[in-house]
């Protein structure tokens, strides 16, 4: 349960910050190029008022991740977290090169997102 209050008090705080545009990536504000997580938490925003075509113009990453969240928190409400543990066990290497391609493939389209700057 912990874990669930500790992804509420994010998703609440990053909410709060998209209210107010606050833009908080320090990649962004050191670096001035977007990171691969730049514009999530206006995706979320957008995903939340069921603009999920739109969502997508900020952050390709968002929808996979409401996915995966909710399937997250089903399993931890449901206390079966063990499947998603014994599953990332199983295909830890894979599962570690999958991500990183796709990280350094978002990377480069928010490079390129004019909607980020």
């Amino acid at each position: 349960m912990r874990n669930l209050k500790i992804i509420l008090m994010t998703i609440g705080l990053a909410f709060i910050l998209s209210i107010f545009d606050i833009r908080f990536c320090p990649f962004f504000n050191i670096f001035k190029v977007p990171c691969p997580a730049c514009g999530l938490t206006r995706a979320f925003t957008l995903i939340i008022q069921f603009k999920f075509i739109e969502s997508l113009k900020y952050n390709v990453l968002a929808l996979p991740l409401v996915f995966f969240s909710f399937i997250y928190i089903i399993l931890l409400i449901t206390k079966r977290i063990d499947l998603l543990y014994s599953f990332l066990n199983k295909y830890k290497k894979i599962l570690i090169i999958i991500t990183i391609i796709i990280m350094l493939i978002v990377w480069i389209i928010n490079i390129n997102n004019p909607k980020l700057y």
